[in-house]
């Protein structure tokens, strides 16, 4: 797209900072050596650290250029999580709510006099439906004792408040013209990033970046199932194959002839990003590429030429048979084993029953495991497998916690901007067709596992939308000009 190929790439670095914002910055520093000898050494550093990155915000803010910090942010986000969260159980500032009220303050305050992306009645009516459906969940929780939800009221703003903002943002004010180039750097960091830690966490068996709560997730014949910086393995499969998807699409709307560097670090990312999205042995994965792979492989626009798709499915073939040869009992229990499906199915006919008794707006968000637990009545046993007395079903998570009424608000959002996606889709057909693989991915494996709440997939996931569908209303508008 000529659009993209020769859009003015702005390198903002140091040496284009005016002077006076590093005489402020100095003289900032002269509370610090007042204050710093005084405290301990790690509170020393943590004032240095936060007053260094208080400054750099304001500096952003100063010269407009507050896009630097979601870039920052998509390159490093899965991190923050185990390094910038504080406290460490039950966390109050996390880098994810800072960086949302940031960004609340460059929508309403510094991008009001800003030319921002006009918006289609489909999207205006997916947000309030969204709207509505927080409002469901908050007034499925509304009668309990605030004390005792209150890891859910966090999960509603950490989870589908947050995502919704920053979704927002990348569809209306991030300036993605100019930065698109930017863009593909940090997914290609966070896929190289997200790989070296799947890798390190497979070979050593070890969990390097462990969540406060969770497991380490292992097979039957103790093989170490990669989690990278996220709470489980599904989330690294989910988070890094949309990164994939990103890299590649990216690149495509770059020029023809790009830096070697620049191009290195493309094929680094995509390559490191698809590994990372396979080292979890996420079998939902595998079922949600089948019908990608089918609907690219006989798309006019394709995002992988046939071949690579060929190569791709050959290597996790070829894995599969290896397992089955050397290690039969890990082929047993990521393939053969039908266990996992008859405890999904348990675990359904355990959902369905809760559903039944509270259709309409169900037993409370984030609270069915809690519900069912007090109730013995509702295990449910399909050839001796015992139901888990978790939906794990994105839809059926909603369905029993907020009803058949949140269901509908909850698809309906989805299903608008979707359709407004689909109906400028002839601006530049390979945008529609990432955009679709990205909400295949994230429904078909939500079928497998309920990961509707999570906050670090939600985040990157609405993002991706917001960006793909910023790029096709930018192609739309340079064809009507065309025209």
């Amino acid at each position: 797209m000529d659009l993209f190929r020769n859009s003015r790439v702005v390198n903002i670095g140091p040496e284009t900072i005016p002077p006076v914002f590093w005489l402020l910055a100095f003289l900032s520093l002269v509370p610090l050596c007042v204050v710093l000898p005084l405290a301990p050494i790690k509170v020393g550093v943590a004032i240095i650290l936060g007053w260094t990155a208080l400054l750099w915000v304001a500096i952003g803010f100063a010269r407009d250029q507050f896009h630097w910090f979601a870039l920052t942010w998509v390159a490093i986000y899965p991190y923050c999580y185990y390094f910038l969260s504080y406290p460490a159980e039950r966390s109050i500032f996390t880098v994810d709510r800072a960086f949302i009220v940031l960004l609340l303050i460059q929508m309403f305050v510094v991008s009001r006099h800003a030319v921002t992306i006009p918006l289609p009645r489909d999207v205006w009516i997916s947000g309030y439906l969204w709207g509505l459906y927080l409002l469901i969940c908050i007034l499925s929780i509304g009668g309990h004792n605030p004390s005792e939800v209150l890891p859910s009221y966090r999960l509603l703003v950490d989870g589908m408040l947050m995502p919704a903002i920053f979704g927002l943002y990348a569809m209306r004010y991030f300036p993605l013209l100019e930065n698109f180039q930017k863009l593909h750097v940090s997914f290609c960091i966070l896929g190289i990033g997200l790989c070296i830690s799947g890798l390190i966490e497979l070979t050593t068996g070890t969990d390097i970046l462990p969540w406060n709560g969770a497991d380490p997730a292992f097979t039957d014949t103790h093989v170490r199932r990669a989690d990278g910086p996220f709470e489980l393995p599904v989330i690294l499969s989910v988070v890094a194959i949309l990164v994939f998807f990103l890299i590649v699409y990216l690149r495509r709307l770059m020029p023809r002839r790009i830096s070697a560097w620049r191009a290195l670090l493309h094929r680094i990312g995509a390559i490191a990003s698809l590994a990372a999205a396979l080292i979890p042995l996420d079998r939902g994965l595998i079922v949600a590429l089948v019908p990608i792979a089918i609907v690219d492989s006989f798309s006019r626009n394709r995002l992988l030429s046939r071949r690579i798709w060929a190569t791709l499915f050959g290597i996790i073939l070829l894995g599969a048979v290896t397992a089955l040869m050397l290690n039969p009992r890990l082929f047993d229990d990521r393939v053969a084993r039908p266990d996992n499906v008859y405890q999904r199915l348990a675990q359904d006919r355990e959902t369905l029953q809760v559903v039944r008794e509270y259709p309409l707006f169900g037993v409370g968000f984030n609270l069915y495991h809690d519900f069912t637990s007090r109730d013995p009545r509702y295990l449910s046993r399909l050839k001796g497998i015992e139901s888990m007395n978790f939906p794990h079903n994105a839809m059926m998570t909603v369905l029993s916690e907020e009803g058949i009424v949140g269901l509908l608000f909850y698809v309906s959002a989805q299903a608008f901007l979707i359709r407004a996606m689909w109906r400028i889709r002839e601006a530049y057909p390979p945008g529609w067709l990432v955009f679709l693989y990205c909400v295949l991915i994230y429904v078909i494996i939500g079928i497998d596992y309920a990961t509707v709440y999570y906050s670090d997939v939600n985040m990157i996931y609405i993002f991706a939308l917001g960006v793909l569908y910023q790029l096709q209303t930018k192609m739309l508008d340079q064809a009507k000009q065309l025209a």
